[in-house]
């Protein structure tokens, strides 16, 4: 639901390609796949191809945002993507210098947040779902002021695609005559927030605080409308109203409106033997029951999302919470990667404290330093996704790489092939000591 006006644009581009199969689309000849499609229930199981009828093929990357080397799998894929000759130009717009911003022809350098205006709520995750404020207590609304003017030649990411917006003729058309400050006022009078606090007051003290509800308040109970047979009264925008088998607001998201034991969506599509409509336990195709590659990869990884850092997002940087030792290990001068390991692995293998290891198998190499816990069980290690370093010691996607993307060692291959869902713990590696940091 939009309520600020603007001048109403749309994309007439309907080819498109997931974010998993970037790689590919320029490395292989044709892309087939089931991306993920909230917007109902039966778009997950909408066939895509790349490339589509009548569309020419990527010639050129606009890569913008967080590092891709880290939070996709198989991230080597990338590295022979971006040295193919089918890819004939990369612009990658970043405000540091990290990821695969090497690989670009050209950088633009862009601004951080106190360079530029901004407004928003505070730790929360816009649009992408509902309710997701965390880090607070209370909902915070900001106006993130402009403290200095972007340094050297970086510009803010509006600033950016306007300046290439004028170059094509589409100036008037992006900014619409406004400044970016221009843009937070009206996002500003688009809001319920114009009703409690003035533009002038907001803008002045930069925060508001949206009350907590009374003491009194109840919050509706999950699903007790369902048992109880009333209409669904929980706040939540989820199932559209096209969603509904029946009446609005009555039954689940579910093609019968009922709780199911075999997912009637799943059985109408019927084409897909790896997620049958009634759930089973299905081996993991790597995992130890593999006798063959478990031989020479006998260790099962874990890459759960980072504790101290939000993806790539404050990793690297010279940022303060490399100094918290549970997220990066400094050994002489050069703060790497923990990958946590059970002492008897370690032992078998030579490997101390705090050595430097090398996590491999045939998808890559990456050097770690070892932490030896009993918090992990024997034969798994434990290492989190989303390093923002990417630092190959040699050639990129050839060599070991020491900024931690233990992303290039899980296996691109979706949970099942008619899903794109990622399965980055079905993942076989075997570790070694790289060179041990004991004293002599």
């Amino acid at each position: 639901f939009q309520r600020m006006p603007h001048v109403m644009s749309m994309n007439s581009v309907s080819q498109k390609v997931p974010r998993t199969y970037i790689a590919e689309s320029i490395t292989e000849e044709r892309v087939e796949g089931y991306p993920t499609d909230p917007r109902s229930l039966e778009r997950q199981f909408q066939k895509f191809s790349y490339p589509a009828a009548g569309h020419s093929r990527v010639h050129m990357m606009y890569k913008y945002g967080g590092s891709h080397f880290s939070t996709v799998m198989d991230s080597n894929r990338l590295v022979r993507a971006y040295q193919s000759e089918e890819l004939e130009f990369v612009v990658n717009q970043s405000i540091w210098n990290e990821g695969e911003v090497k690989f670009a022809d050209v950088v633009l350098p862009a601004c951080t947040n106190f360079e530029r205006w901004d407004i928003g709520e505070w730790a929360v995750a816009g649009g992408y779902s509902h309710h997701n404020e965390s880090q607070l207590n209370h909902r915070v609304i900001t106006m993130q002021h402009k403290c200095i003017e972007p340094l050297g030649e970086s510009r803010s990411d509006f600033q950016i695609f306007l300046d290439i917006s004028k170059r094509i003729g589409l100036g008037a058309y992006f900014a619409q005559g406004m400044t970016e400050l221009d843009w937070c006022k009206l996002q500003f009078e688009a809001s319920d927030l114009k009703d409690i606090i003035s533009w002038k007051e907001f803008f002045k003290k930069g925060y508001y605080v949206v009350p907590a509800e009374d003491e009194n308040f109840e919050m509706p109970i999950a699903f007790n409308w369902f048992a109880e047979g009333r209409k669904k009264d929980t706040p939540e925008p989820a199932p559209l109203p096209s969603e509904y088998g029946g009446n609005f607001g009555e039954g689940l998201q579910t093609q019968s409106g009922k709780f199911e034991f075999e997912a009637s969506s799943l059985k109408n599509f019927g084409e897909d033997p790896e997620r049958p409509p009634i759930n089973r336990y299905i081996p993991s195709w790597e995992g130890l029951n593999n006798r063959e590659l478990s031989v020479r990869f006998p260790l099962q990884l874990i890459t759960p999302h980072p504790r101290y850092s939000f993806h790539t997002h404050t990793d690297g940087k010279d940022s303060t919470i490399n100094d918290i030792e549970a997220h990066r290990v400094l050994i002489d001068g050069y703060y790497y990667w923990p990958a946590r390991i059970n002492p008897g692995d370690a032992a078998d293998r030579g490997i101390v404290h705090h050595d430097l290891v090398r996590l491999f198998n045939d998808r890559g190499n990456v050097i770690c330093a070892a932490v030896l816990t009993e918090r992990i069980l024997p034969g798994v290690i434990h290492s989190y996704e989303s390093s923002a370093v990417y630092d190959p010691i040699g050639e990129p996607g050839l060599s070991p790489e020491r900024g931690g993307c233990v992303n290039q060692l899980t296996s691109a291959r979706p949970q099942t092939a008619k899903t794109t869902a990622s399965a980055p713990n079905s993942c076989l590696i075997q570790v070694e000591q790289w060179r041990s940091t004991a004293p002599d």
